[in-house]
């Protein structure tokens, strides 16, 4: 007997039954009918869930997927019997199966797969996973080593759908730390899709409290987590160059843990494949300030850097003098070879000379304060008169601001 025979001559009987309730006074009746439809439903739930986790090899249309879940609905929380997934889980397993990923969560939602506020069975925990991670979590870091590129563009279109359906939110790159999950070669195209949408995250920390940069130094065994999240952070912060120099709360700075970690010379190969030599970066202005017992390291291999500006117009001598580190008894060769222009050059930041910046900065110098001033004395000149100046503008102008106030309130 054919299937079609089969259902025509149950929806029969099924239409049978319903006719007699109520006109047939045999409550036996009714309970076996009703112990047999339970066993029938559940096995068409059992049916076609197993269908579900069979998605990667019978690969129909998305249509004929949807026209499942929707008759019947209760498959999509059927757990395989092996792995314990969801369909929605199972579906990110295979690269054939991925695309069926979207549709499954949506339909999801609407029957709380996984749960309350489980989005449909993605936010609900992957058993087969040691770490515990979720589906989002999952899809953003798992790989295909032999098929590298197909499986991580076909997991980067599930995000966009996902997206598309606002099943995939901008707050889930931090809270479900998917930046850093997908920081690995294998899921490039997820990690450059998830750092243009949310840059911010990049400098972000985790939940833990550690910048995100010094978890993937700490976390991953090679290098090339690193190399990619330095680079695509100096995509979005250049200025800052990237993240190479954040700091976590112990004040160590992202090289200096990858150095502690990989040794210096791989460390600086990583560098020098995201920051070619002749950068237009001000990298030595950051090395000086944030990591100067590698400044020399950075020096060599960066020595144009140092006739560059950083973005407050700093000149590299500058930057080196505002850092508090440059006395005349620790570095005389550096004061002696400033030239009469750097020496009166008005620092952009400060607006002060640099006999001012070597009075202001750590605990003051007198030492270098007074060698500077003796290459051009007049500059104490030029600063009386520019703080008399100053001053006669401040009272200017409040003079102006107290006359009109008066005026205001006779009017």
């Amino acid at each position: 007997m054919s299937l079609d025979k089969v259902l025509m001559d149950l929806n029969d009987a099924m239409d049978t039954v319903m006719k007699l309730e109520g006109n047939l006074n045999d409550q036996a009746f009714f309970n076996e009918i009703k112990e047999f439809a339970t066993t029938m439903k559940n096995g068409f739930t059992q049916a076609t869930g197993k269908a579900l986790h069979r998605l990667k090899k019978s690969k129909p249309s998305e249509g004929t997927v949807k026209q499942m879940v929707e008759g019947i609905p209760s498959s999509l929380s059927y757990k395989d019997d092996n792995t314990q997934l969801f369909p929605v889980q199972s579906a990110m397993w295979n690269i054939d199966s991925i695309k069926y990923l979207p549709l499954l969560a949506k339909e999801g939602i609407k029957h709380n797969v996984g749960g309350e506020d489980k989005r449909g069975g993605l936010l609900a925990a992957d058993p087969s996973d040691g770490d515990d991670w979720n589906t989002l979590q999952v899809l953003v870091n798992s790989s295909s080593p032999s098929n590298a590129i197909p499986f991580d563009t076909a997991c980067l279109n599930a995000m966009k759908e996902l997206r598309k359906a606002g099943l995939l939110v901008k707050t889930d790159i931090k809270e479900q730390e998917l930046l850093y999950l997908a920081c690995h070669p294998s899921s490039k195209m997820r990690f450059e899709y998830l750092a243009e949408w949310d840059p911010d995250s990049l400098m972000a920390r985790t939940p833990q409290g550690l910048p995100s940069v010094h978890h993937i130094i700490n976390t991953y065994q090679s290098l090339a987590s690193f190399t990619m999240y330095l680079r695509t952070s100096l995509k979005y912060y250049p200025q800052h160059i990237g993240c190479l120099f954040q700091k976590d709360d112990d004040g160590e700075t992202a090289i200096s843990s990858a150095i502690e970690k990989h040794g210096i010379d791989k460390t600086f190969k990583a560098i020098k494949d995201c920051i070619p030599t002749d950068t237009t970066l001000p990298i030595l202005h950051h090395a000086t300030k944030d990591a100067p017992e590698y400044f020399n390291d950075f020096s060599i291999r960066y020595p144009s850097a140092m006739y560059l500006r950083d973005g407050n117009g700093r000149s590299f001598k500058q930057s080196q003098l505002a850092t508090g580190m440059k006395t005349f008894e620790n570095d005389g060769l550096f004061f002696l070879t400033l030239t009469d222009d750097e020496n009166a050059e008005v620092d952009p930041v400060t607006k002060q000379y640099p006999f001012l910046t070597a009075a202001s900065v750590g605990t003051g110098n007198l030492s270098t304060v007074y060698f500077l001033l003796s290459k051009i004395p007049s500059l104490l000149d030029r600063y009386s008169e520019q703080v008399i100046r100053e001053r006669t503008e401040e009272q200017e102008q409040g003079a102006s601001t107290r006359k009109r106030s008066r005026e205001e309130q006779g009017e």
